[in-house]
């Protein structure tokens, strides 16, 4: 949810960054902000006219970039709503820094102010109640890798001549053994060579592999 108007996704993003660099001790210059943003110079030094002009921003021609009293609050709004859903995302749900970031800096656009209160309120429950808090992150870390592959492309998704790699297999412990037992090993690739309404055939390091469904359905792949 845009603070502003005036403000897009992208001019948030950069209103960001300027208060980033800002609260790691450095002034900004157009030259920082694109190199944190990944972006030409050109490109940056165009978002922060539009910010100027909607005074969040004070920029002096190829000086410094610095916040209004206005910009500032706008800015700690969008700076909290991103670091609370990377909290979110590593510490509860586990996901990879590298992937929270690229997660984070789509989701926080779109959040409501409610749900943005919601997820800090549930945050500080579960730190505040840190037996509660291991437990949903243990629920949670079992849930990710027993899960049904509903949001997932497994092997049985996949039909006669194509060809995949197993990236990560699922279910319990004993359905994982059974899995790598008979070859399907995350790294693997496979070449689908029939299938019927119960079964899949697979060839793998010249090896012909027979699953059952359930058992396909617990390959993770992908093409």
């Amino acid at each position: 949810m845009n603070l502003d108007n005036n403000l897009s996704e992208s001019l948030e993003n950069y209103l960001r960054a300027v208060y980033t660099l800002q609260i790691d001790g450095k002034v900004p210059r157009i030259k920082d902000i694109s190199k944190m943003l990944g972006v030409k110079d050109a490109s940056a030094a165009e978002a922060i006219k539009k910010l100027e002009k909607v005074g969040y921003v004070k920029h002096q021609r190829y000086g410094y970039v610095n916040l209004t009293d206005k910009g500032m609050l706008a800015a700690e709004r969008v700076y909290r709503r991103y670091i609370i859903l990377i909290d979110f995302l590593v510490n509860v749900l586990g996901i990879t820094k590298e992937q929270a970031y690229n997660l984070a800096c789509g989701i926080e656009h779109h959040i409501t102010d409610n749900f943005y209160i919601a997820l800090d309120g549930l945050l500080l429950f579960l730190k505040r109640n840190p037996i509660e808090f291991n437990k949903a992150k243990e629920f949670i870390s079992k849930y990710q890798k027993a899960m049904p592959h509903d949001l997932k492309t497994t092997l049985w998704d996949l039909q006669p001549s194509e060809s995949c790699e197993v990236v990560d297999i699922s279910g319990g412990e004993k359905q994982r053994k059974n899995l790598i037992s008979k070859g399907t090993s995350p790294g693997l690739r496979l070449k689908v060579l029939a299938k019927t309404k119960n079964y899949i055939e697979v060839l793998a390091n010249e090896m012909v592999i027979r699953l059952t469904k359930n058992e396909a359905q617990h390959v993770v792949v992908r093409e």
